[in-house]
């Protein structure tokens, strides 16, 4: 049997839609459900500016979605029709109803790779970062869209068309979507402290992650760090808040230059280690350093992981979080100089890290089969 080639795709390439999850009260955002709400109603409006949204409503929020239909009637009425990408700059919200457990899709979510003839989507097993939250649910989330795209029910015909169009392959490897970056040839960045955590694959070595991690992906390398971390995150340092590639061979990555500050030596030591990567033509990478935040607490006097590399790529558009700090405006700037082609956009994302996430983890790109 002939051996189907996969890639992993680039965030920066072409997408069709990005893929949510919205927030309701039975998820541990109860106890900040408004803000919540309207921190999402502030992302989706920002991504409908450039492309559409997948959006998953849990099936008895029945307040959330009488809050989408207020906010968002037109782009709800337009996904009823929207089958191919719009040209004519209006995009769709599309509305999926599934038993949700939280709002992490970066990390549910199914992740597209290019095959021969079209897109495979990889169903990674998702077990709350490392049993550590309810995941039951969000596991199924993936599944349970591409089963319902080949009934006739609810779901719009752009959702109908692309789901049914991938080819699901479930897997029993644990693999969150923001443990891994791509940079679209074929090398992908990611950490020993979480795909080695003992509560996600303890049966597999690191060589042996690494080998599936190349099959399934079709990689050349993958590049690991054992440096850097968050206080405050609890995906054991998930790589799409420390480093992210924003070209074939450039990285961004968080820097921290208080040595008072409890992040300055690791991330000191993760920044070696990106300095002493190679690419495959023995060049070193660019590195683009960011900015750090001034410390950022909860009301419990928990630090929270805020953080600029956590970014999102959007059609012709790069969506940074920001967090009411004087460093914004420099994260900003760099980005938009480092990515003169895109729009670089900022978000307010205070109310993400609250649950101890930002802007990329909350959203998951997906892409056409055309």
């Amino acid at each position: 049997m002939k051996k189907i080639k996969y890639r992993l795709k680039a965030e920066w390439e072409e997408q069709i839609a990005i893929l949510m999850a919205f927030p309701h009260k039975n998820s541990d955002w109860a106890i900040h459900i408004e803000v919540a709400r309207e921190c999402f109603v502030r992302i989706i409006e920002q991504i409908l500016y450039f492309e559409s949204v997948i959006l998953c409503v849990d099936i008895n929020d029945d307040e959330g979605m009488a809050l989408l239909h207020t906010h968002f009637k037109k782009h709800i009425a337009f996904a009823q029709n929207e089958t191919f990408k719009s040209y004519n700059q209006q995009y769709g919200l599309h509305i999926v109803r599934v038993p949700t457990n939280d709002t992490w899709a970066r990390d549910f979510g199914g992740i597209s790779v290019e095959a021969e003839g079209g897109i495979a989507l990889f169903d990674f097993v998702f077990n709350g970062w490392g049993l550590k939250y309810p995941a039951n649910y969000d596991n199924q989330i993936t599944q349970n869209i591409v089963c319902e795209a080949f009934k006739n029910t609810h779901l719009s015909p752009l959702v109908k068309r692309i789901f049914s169009s991938y080819r699901l392959i479930k897997t029993n490897m644990i693999l969150e979507g923001g443990s891994i970056e791509s940079n679209g040839a074929g090398v992908l960045l990611t950490n020993t402290q979480c795909l080695l955590e003992k509560n996600r694959n303890p049966h597999l070595s690191q060589d042996e992650i690494e080998s599936k991690l190349k099959e399934y992906f079709g990689l050349d390398s993958v590049l690991w760090l054992t440096q850097g971390y968050l206080a405050g995150d609890d995906t054991d340092s998930h790589i799409d808040t420390l480093a992210r590639f924003i070209s074939e061979d450039t990285i961004a990555y968080i820097t921290c230059d208080d040595k008072q500050d409890e992040h300055f030596e690791s991330l000191k030591s993760m920044e070696a280690e990106l300095r002493a990567l190679k690419q495959s033509n023995g060049e070193p990478y660019k590195l683009i350093p960011l900015p750090f935040t001034q410390a950022i607490y909860d009301e419990q006097g928990q630090r929270l992981p805020a953080s600029y590399a956590n970014f999102l790529f959007v059609n012709g558009g790069l969506l940074v979080p920001t967090y009411g700090d004087k460093n914004d405006k420099k994260a900003l700037e760099i980005l938009s100089k480092a990515l003169p082609k895109y729009r670089v956009v900022g978000v307010d994302c205070c109310s993400l890290i609250l649950w101890h996430g930002s802007l990329h983890c909350v959203s998951m790109q997906v892409y056409d089969t055309l």
